[in-house]
């Protein structure tokens, strides 16, 4: 008997010390947030965003960080954190759910069922995105109602991190060239989007 390598998440767990009473700090690139893989320069106060190698200068509050003093979105035992934010910077919360396909049949109807039911416990002003991988990995534009469509990488080929901003249509550029967020029609609201995931 083989057990597949997987990783298990419970959205909203309640996780004592995970709680911080600040917003996180965002990479001026990409918006990935400070975490404990960034590479952290304490001469020059300075992080390197892992998603997009951008570096970035740490915030005034940051100014006495060392290796001895560290915060704790930086430490290796706080790889997930729950940032409490006032209302003013709050914004709907994002699930993106990210599904290896290469199972029997049996076993990703069952998958499917469960990614449905548990939609249920998200809250309802959450926005719900999908990524499928097997040879191929699929970004699904959930944002398009009218039929399933998605975004299809080959697998078995590298890409640059601009690339694929590029060819999904995320990169500075749209960004610029446009009035509403581009990324959006990959998201769809929590009540919407059981017909996409079920399709």
């Amino acid at each position: 008997m083989s057990v597949p390598v997987s990783c298990l998440y419970t959205p909203l767990y309640q996780v004592e010390g995970m709680k911080v009473n600040y917003p996180p700090i965002p990479c001026k690139c990409c918006g990935a947030v400070l975490n404990p893989y960034c590479r952290v320069d304490f001469i020059s106060k300075m992080w390197t965003c892992p998603f997009c190698l951008q570096p970035n200068q740490f915030p005034h509050e940051y100014s006495d960080i060392s290796s001895d003093n560290l915060p704790a979105e930086i430490m290796p035992n706080f790889t997930t954190m729950e940032y409490v934010l006032d209302a003013k910077t709050k914004n709907s919360p994002i699930f993106l759910f990210v599904l290896d396909t290469c199972m029997q049949t049996e076993e990703l109807t069952e998958l499917k069922s469960t990614l449905i039911q548990s939609l249920v416990y998200l809250p309802e002003d959450s926005a719900i995105g999908l990524i499928t991988f097997g040879k191929h990995v699929h970004v699904h534009e959930l944002g398009f109602e009218e039929c399933p469509k998605a975004y299809v990488l080959r697998g078995d080929k590298k890409m640059e991190a601009k690339k694929v901003q590029s060819l999904l249509g995320v990169d500075q550029r749209a960004y610029n060239e446009s009035k509403t967020n581009p990324g959006a029609r990959f998201l769809q609201r929590r009540e919407d989007c059981e017909y996409q995931v079920n399709s």
